[in-house]
């Protein structure tokens, strides 16, 4: 998968039936069977560094979801790097560009965390069904402190009462803490991990970070694998140790 500004492996209805987007049922079907015991409706999405696919395993797994019949909400929290209104808002939207104040500055979660608007105002339809997005908004000067207040668990909380599931990208953990700042507040975390060669004390380190903040690890997606099928990335899962392979 690539990162967000390359929508060249985001699925469409061509390629919806390839294993490509097999892939994503089964790391759903796997979400399912790990909320069984617990719960799982906010998931945090996250990888050590950027372009390693995890913007667009928000958009594929929220696609796959809705597809499904599920309400999902993906959130745009990665407040350094916005980016998933440019795949999910349709074009009439962007062109109004309707969620932007009267001012002219783009509302979303950060407007939603400092209470400065309501919940219906950031909720942007997309071209999906069942599918809504929550755009970034103005970035703050404060991404950390603003993802890890209370007032992100009452956004969390408002966002579940909302949907079956709340997808929320964030910023790559070798980078930023937001990611597993946010991971406390959430009911898990997928890890993206892209083929090749990795720094494994980086992967230590993230790890003991994610640990640290007692975040519930659902699984890594292994990404960037050459399968042969119409598309040249592959998604892998290992939920809980078991690995699954599409």
């Amino acid at each position: 998968m690539a990162e967000a500004k390359d929508d060249a492996l985001v699925l469409t209805e061509r390629i919806l039936s390839s294993s490509f987007a097999e892939s994503y049922r089964a790391l759903r079907a796997n979400i399912g069977f790990s909320s069984i015991d617990q719960p799982v409706k906010t998931i945090v999405v996250t990888s050590a560094a950027p372009r390693e696919g995890k913007t667009t395993t928000v958009i594929n797994l929220g696609i796959i979801m809705a597809q499904a019949g599920s309400r999902v909400v993906v959130v745009d929290a990665d407040f350094r790097r916005s980016s998933l209104h440019h795949f999910l808002a349709n074009g009439a939207v962007r062109r109004k560009q309707f969620w932007s104040d009267e001012k002219g500055s783009p509302l979303g979660l950060s407007s939603l965390i400092v209470g400065n608007v309501a919940l219906e105002e950031v909720m942007i339809p997309t071209r999906f069904n069942d599918l809504v997005l929550v755009p970034a908004g103005v970035t703050p000067p404060n991404p950390s402190e603003l993802l890890g207040s209370e007032r992100m668990r009452g956004v969390l909380a408002q966002l579940s009462e909302q949907a079956d599931y709340v997808l929320l990208d964030s910023p790559p953990c070798a980078l930023y803490s937001d990611a597993v700042v946010l991971s406390r507040l959430a009911d898990g975390v997928l890890y993206v991990l892209r083929s090749g060669s990795q720094d494994k004390v980086v992967q230590r380190r993230i790890h003991k970070q994610l640990e640290q903040a007692k975040a519930r690890l659902l699984g890594v997606i292994f990404n960037g694998a050459e399968v042969e099928d119409d598309v040249s990335s592959y998604s892998y899962y290992y939920p809980n140790g078991n690995t699954r392979r599409k």
